[in-house]
């Protein structure tokens, strides 16, 4: 039969076999083939899918969600700037300067944007929804290997619709998506090396080696090492794993080619992420370290359901292959368990966000999980069938054989229910597993969460980049500074949190950054910290924050509003009455020695003139506040100032020369010592008092308290009784102006700030902030869009720029 030669060559009929034989082999083939053809069509279909539903949360609000597609476009556009190229300099991220993020996604988006023409946003997104989408096949083909076919689609399916997959998509960490497809490619290629010959494997996955190597780092130390550890386990148990120690070398060879293939890069980089300002592994300096352990660690009893289940593995593989141990078996373990045990890594001085690591071992999760589907499914099928016929047989003893209806003699068949059961465990895992698997629905509300630009914003982003200098240096937020920088090409330096910061020589700037945009000046001596709006801005006058053992944020406790501060006086007989934010500032400053530091801001009219100045003593807990008010105008005289002072606690006592606050469920207290004048106190409203102070009865118009707040729970009374709170306020009646501590003052001045970052422009999209920069001489506003404003600087660092009078309403 000379049909049948190409299945010959092919392998499929290897000996003499009979005519009726043949035939049935020959039958069983293209029945093989026509499964295969069914599956992939359906893996393409499922790929397909993947791609829109992607492309539909990245794109639907024009704009691809998440800020670090800035941090990308800056690095994308400092390497094709011109020059020779410096893959270890981003000249716009943080203002300019070193970079360790690795370029190798950045290289290839640089050549998309160059060969299509697309917007760089559009690009960049294009780039991670198709690598994304690989994953989808990846998935695939590796499951497929190491498992069965119907295996294989399930978890293609999975993969598809995972939550982690897409939530790394829409929070822009593209480099990541490109490295999390790479590495299965890779454990893909690995176990398959059979199918290619020697050069064609060692070629094929050195080239995606080192790929990986340059497109993260994270991802090039997890790949690493869990082909080392896997390679270990090799050597040390060959036989049980069935396999031969020549694989080793077999394995090593492609990366040791990949890693030499990216020495150049690796060898620049090396020195600048591995020294003492580089965060990410040793955490830079202590604070970015405290602020990892505080916020990005996962508690054991989050990660405790990833160590259990992966011996379902051994189990899997001894029904499928016959034996506990295999290599693809250990592969997925290994693969499954060192990322797990990677975000408790801080146990060892390992420092960086550990809840990244939690993206590594999701796929063998996901393959895990397809396989209890699969089997499941399969179960579930048997039982149907001996139930169905259970009851074919009660049925045909009651009404005989010949009355039975033909559907219930034929029942559906076991590939039937069981497919039709798999789908079900699917669209059960799909809609039911939270935080596992995304639906449309979460999928927008996600993409809401992440989304940093629209069509305002990049408005802004337009305007800066071709009506300022190239070598203007704008203030923004985290979100919105690092599309600035990308985007608009300027040196761009962001109020970002430090544990989104790739290096130590960031935090300085993002710190200063952060408080521009939020106040005029702080002062923080260790004990308490108070921010002070000036008199711009009717808001924080000051607030007074609290240190708390557990956190790196300080927690505001007590706030005065100088939008409730009124003043009353007398003219002529006359009664006035002025809110305190009404009146001009007539001048703001900070007054600062060794061993304190005053913030004084002074108002001031016709009729009169208010100071307010409160002074921080380094070591000391309480803050002393004091108010000068007079006038110049004989025919003035005062009546009263009134205070209303917002609080998250509840009045213990206010009467005699104390008010005393408590919050129970936070273990803070807050205490104002008033050793002179004593004001009356009134309960106005939930969350705040009112303080009033009678000016006609004392001799001068000066009123001077003392305040602080602090966590009790760090002083020994985590459970106080109310009798020891009340001996320890009674001790700080006493004792508020003793030193206690010897920590430093860190003092912030806005003027002082804008010299150090050699700022040129403040981008604000906080509406509530445009009075504080409006209302200040330093400042001009140049653009303002119903999304963002942005404010010219004017002082002796900028004063060579060119001043831009075109403003947009």
């Amino acid at each position: 039969m000379r049909h049948l030669a190409p299945l010959e060559e092919e392998g499929v009929v290897t000996q003499r076999l009979s005519g009726r034989t043949r035939f049935f082999r020959f039958t069983n083939t293209l029945k093989a083939r026509a499964v295969t053809s069914k599956s992939n069509v359906l893996l393409l279909f499922i790929a397909v899918f993947s791609g829109i539903y992607r492309s539909a949360l990245v794109l639907s609000n024009v704009f691809p969600p998440g800020s670090d597609i800035g941090l990308h476009n800056s690095l994308i556009h400092s390497i094709i700037q011109g020059g020779n190229t410096q893959f270890v300099w981003n000249y716009y991220h943080m203002g300019g300067g070193n970079s360790i993020t690795f370029p190798g996604y950045h290289i290839f988006a640089s050549y998309i944007i160059s060969f299509t023409g697309l917007p760089d946003y559009l690009a960049q997104a294009f780039v991670a929804i198709v690598f994304s989408s690989i994953l989808v096949v990846v998935a695939f083909l590796l499951t497929r290997k190491v498992w069965n076919e119907s295996v294989a689609l399930i978890v293609a399916f999975l993969v598809g619709v995972s939550w982690f997959d897409i939530d790394m998509l829409l929070w822009a960490g593209y480099p990541n998506i490109v490295a999390l497809a790479l590495i299965p490619l890779a454990f893909y290629l690995l176990l398959e090396k059979s199918r290619f010959s020697r050069s064609q494997f060692v070629t094929v996955v050195s080239l995606v080696s080192a790929a990986i190597f340059l497109t993260h780092s994270l991802s090039t130390f997890v790949f690493t090492t869990i082909v080392l550890a896997t390679l270990l386990v090799l050597v040390l148990f060959p036989k049980r794993m069935d396999a031969r120690r020549k694989t080793v070398l077999e394995w090593i060879v492609p990366l040791v080619i990949g890693a030499l293939l990216t020495s150049p890069f690796l060898v620049q980089i090396a020195p600048v992420y591995l020294n003492a300002d580089a965060a990410v592994f040793k955490g830079g300096s202590p604070e970015i370290q405290q602020l990892l352990l505080s916020t990005r660690i996962l508690p054991t009893e989050l990660t405790l359901p990833f160590f259990v289940g992966f011996f379902l593995y051994f189990l899997f593989s001894k029904y499928h292959h016959g034996r506990f141990f295999s290599l693809p078996t250990v592969l997925l373990v290994l693969w499954w368990l060192i990322p797990t045990a990677l975000t408790q890594s801080s146990i060892v001085g390992l420092y960086t966000d550990y809840q990244r690591f939690l993206y590594f071992a999701i796929l063998p999760l996901i393959i895990l999980t397809g396989l209890c589907i699969f089997h499941g499914s399969h179960l579930l099928a048997k039982i149907a069938d001996l139930l169905f016929s259970t009851g074919r047989k009660q049925l045909q003893t009651y009404f005989r054989e010949k009355r039975v209806p033909r559907w219930v003699m034929r029942p559906p068949s076991n590939q039937i229910l069981g497919g039709g059961f798999a789908i079900a465990l699917i669209l059960t895992v799909f809609l039911w597993m939270p935080n596992f698997f995304i639906t449309p629905p979460k999928g927008f509300a996600l993409q809401n969460y992440y989304q940093a630009m629209n069509t305002p914003g990049y408005e802004g982003v337009q305007w800066a980049r071709t009506c300022t200098p190239t070598y203007s240096v704008f203030v923004a937020d985290a979100w919105y500074g690092w599309w600035l920088g990308g985007f608009a090409q300027r040196p761009t330096i962001s109020g970002v949190d430090p544990q989104f910061l790739t290096n130590s020589r960031e935090f300085e700037p993002a710190l200063l950054a952060a408080r521009l945009l939020d106040t005029d000046y702080l002062i923080d001596n260790g004990l308490v910290q108070i921010r002070e709006d000036g008199g711009y801005l009717g808001r924080h006058n000051p607030e007074f924050l609290v240190k708390l053992s557990n956190s790196y944020y300080p927690f505001p406790f007590l706030n005065f509003n100088n939008n409730q501060t009124t003043i009353t006086l007398k003219k002529s007989g006359d009664l006035n009455t002025f809110k305190l934010s009404e009146i001009p500032v007539r001048e703001m400053h900070v007054e600062n020695s060794s061993t304190l530091v005053s913030t004084c801001v002074s108002w001031g009219n016709e009729l009169l003139n208010f100071t307010q100045t409160s002074t921080v003593y380094q070591g000391v807990r309480f803050v002393n506040l004091t108010e000068n008010i007079w006038s110049d105008d004989p025919t003035v005289s005062f009546d009263q100032v009134s205070f209303v002072v917002q609080t998250r606690a509840h009045i213990v006592s206010g009467n005699g020369t104390s008010i005393e606050l408590v919050d129970p469920y936070l273990n803070v207290a807050g205490q104002m010592i008033f050793p002179e004048a004593q004001p009356s106190v009134t309960k106005t409203m939930e969350g705040q008092f009112e303080i009033n102070f009678n000016l006609s009865t004392q001799l001068a118009n000066e009123i001077n308290f003392h305040a602080s707040v602090f966590e009790y729970s760090s002083l020994g009374l985590n459970s106080a009784t109310q009798n020891s709170l009340h001996q320890l306020f009674a001790h700080y009646t006493i004792s508020y102006a003793n030193i206690v501590s010897e920590l430093p003052l860190d003092v912030f001045d806005y003027r002082r700030a804008i010299a150090s970052l050699n700022a040129s422009y403040i981008v604000l999209r906080d509406s509530s902030q445009i009075p504080r920069f409006a209302k200040d001489s330093l400042f001009s506003l140049v653009f303002i869009n119903k999304e963002v404003a942005i404010f010219k600087i004017h002082n002796n660092l900028t004063s060579k720029l060119e001043i831009v009078s075109n403003v947009k309403a």
